[in-house]
This record gives C-alpha cells, structure tokens and sequence, in this order.
C-alpha cells in the first residue's frame, strides 16, 4: 500500500483541523451571544471588525412530516410550498429514469468527492 506522496495525510490533518475549528467557531458564538445579552447590544466591536447579533425566530419542524405535507394539500397550499427534489431527481436523471424532454434541460458534468476513512 503505497503512501500517496503524503497528501492524504495532509487532507486528513486538514479535516481534522477543520472540525476542530468549527467546534471553537460555535463556542465563540456562543460566547458572543452571551456577551451581546449581558450587555444588551446587537453590535460589538473588535479591533479590525463589528459584529451585528439579531435574534430571529427559527422553525423546528416535525421529524414525520405526514401530517403538515397532508394539511398542506388539504389546505391547497402543496404547489406554492413544494419544491424539485435535486437529491432523488439527478440520480433518476443520471440513471435515464426520467423523461427526456426534462433531463435535456439539464447537464452534466464531471465533479469530484473525497471522503476519508480509517485503514483498517
């Protein structure tokens, strides 16, 4: 098993810092937030840039969506709030499962996805 001239490695050691870089970019949001409340401000300043804190509302909805996609229909409000499905509709596209007339509207290309896994 060859060791690929280490740029696995390097992609490895990248996502890795990438993860950890994310975990202390939620904790110094948190920690913003918190400040913004103690302080009763929506703006605060560092030394190069402000940053704006707004509050919005964020809708949970429920893990089974039988129920609102049905009262949804029911209500007549399905078309202005249902939309293409891309991750069901390119695999079908891709496979020639579905009609031409709509997959000759797309194109393709080439595109690429690196995903890490540990050797075993």
């Amino acid at each position: 098993m060859a060791n690929d001239n280490g740029l696995i490695d390097q992609y490895e050691e990248l996502q890795n810092k990438k993860k950890e870089l994310e975990i202390k970019e939620e904790e110094l949001k948190k920690e913003i937030i918190k400040l913004s409340q103690e302080k009763n401000a929506t703006l605060l300043f560092g030394t190069h840039k402000k940053c704006s804190i707004k509050e919005y509302i964020k809708l949970i909805y429920p893990e089974d969506k039988t129920l609102i996609v049905n009262l949804i229909r029911e209500k007549g409000l399905y078309d202005k709030f249902s939309s293409i499905n891309y991750f069901k509709l390119g695999p079908a596209i891709r496979k020639g499962d579905i009609d031409k007339e709509i997959s000759n509207l797309t194109k393709q290309e080439k595109a690429f996805r690196l995903s890490l896994k540990d050797i075993k």
